[in-house]
């Protein structure tokens, strides 16, 4: 029981984390009214980009494990104290407007609830399965027993010479370990427990958006959108899909790039389709880019595919080549990952575990 109340922590923190980052980004934007649920999704990505930043230089330069842990630290610690002083005004605001809209909608507030509670008790106590939990949960682990960062193979705890490229940039087991050193919780715990939670409760904060969005903010409607997204999940017959991915492999990067990147690349199309000049998403798309690089190197290839397919038809639509323009510079992150990791498979460079 103890365990499980530390696990409940430890979900609000990190969304309590994700929310106080985003809010120095959504706090300062005129034309749109301030979001708890805007803050959170850009947050989330705000933080891993900020992780990347942080961690490719203390990687590169042999550094342990606690010593990223500490400054991460501080460096949150920063930024939450400067988002109290710059958001505290907006947030009670935003407080006072989520108890109303809660007291005006009890019924779609308790229902959506519903959905979102009976989601984390069965993908959270479900049997994950699949082998890759040997990497996802292990490379976690690695770092933190042996107070190192990727210098370890997470399947057999050899020493490895060099970084392999495929993995260089998706630090999001690395900083799974910072927040198991953090925390005190386990890897196996953070992993399968905490971090399950945090991402069904962003995935069901993309899908709640995408039908306010869909359905011009009629809850009726978005409660049964909701709901069929919610209950298709649960009926695929095979893994290759991104749902299936998000019940039985949720601790996993690449799951996060199928059910929340995808989805909220369609939801950010949606909201070009009314102002496709608006900055404000294009800066989103670009930390989408890069945060998605930090969860899973597949978003090399997948983000730009998918947001290729959705902005080629919203260049089509409002006949601006300043989208195409924008879109290459959103994907351009992705595409200096796909370059170098065919430059270190050629055998152009190779970046060692050890100095000299």
């Amino acid at each position: 029981m103890i365990i499980k109340f530390y696990c409940f922590l430890a979900v609000m923190l990190n969304i309590l984390i994700y929310f106080v980052l985003g809010s120095l980004i959504t706090g300062r934007l005129k034309k749109l009214r301030f979001s708890a649920t805007l803050s959170l999704i850009t947050g989330f990505f705000l933080y891993y980009v900020l992780f990347e930043l942080l961690c490719i230089p203390m990687t590169i330069s042999f550094r342990p494990l606690h010593l990223l842990s500490r400054i991460w630290a501080g460096v949150l610690i920063i930024l939450f104290i400067i988002s109290v002083f710059m958001n505290h005004r907006k947030w009670a605001v935003l407080c006072g407007e989520s108890c109303a809209f809660v007291r005006s909608h009890p019924h779609f507030c308790l229902f959506s609830l519903f959905l979102l509670i009976t989601e984390l008790i069965i993908i959270i106590g479900c049997y994950q399965f699949t082998l890759d939990a040997a990497f996802y949960v292990g490379s976690a682990n690695t770092c933190l027993t042996t107070d190192s960062l990727n210098i370890y193979n997470p399947y057999t705890g050899m020493w490895q010479d060099h970084f392999e490229m495929r993995y260089f940039f998706a630090n999001y087991a690395v900083n799974d370990a910072v927040m198991c050193f953090l925390t005190g919780l386990h890897p196996l715990v953070w992993t399968k427990t905490v971090m399950e939670a945090v991402v069904i409760i962003l995935v069901n904060t993309v899908i709640y958006r995408m039908g306010c969005a869909l359905f011009k903010g009629d809850t009726g409607k978005t409660g049964v959108f909701m709901f069929f997204t919610v209950y298709l999940s649960f009926f695929y017959s095979t893994i290759y899909t991104a749902q299936e991915f998000f019940i039985t492999r949720t601790y996993e990067g690449k799951t996060l790039i199928g059910s929340l990147v995808i989805p909220l690349i369609l939801l950010v199309y949606i909201k070009l389709l009314e102002d496709p000049g608006y900055p404000f998403y294009w800066w989103l798309l670009f930390l989408m880019s890069v945060g998605s690089l930090v969860l899973s190197n597949s978003a090399s290839m997948i983000f730009p595919a998918a947001l290729g397919i959705f902005m080629l038809s919203l260049f089509l639509i409002k006949k601006d080549i300043r989208i195409l323009v924008k879109t290459a510079l959103v994907v351009l992150p992705c595409l200096l990952s796909v370059l170098s990791y065919v430059l270190y498979v050629k055998g152009y460079f190779v970046i060692r575990t050890m100095p000299g």
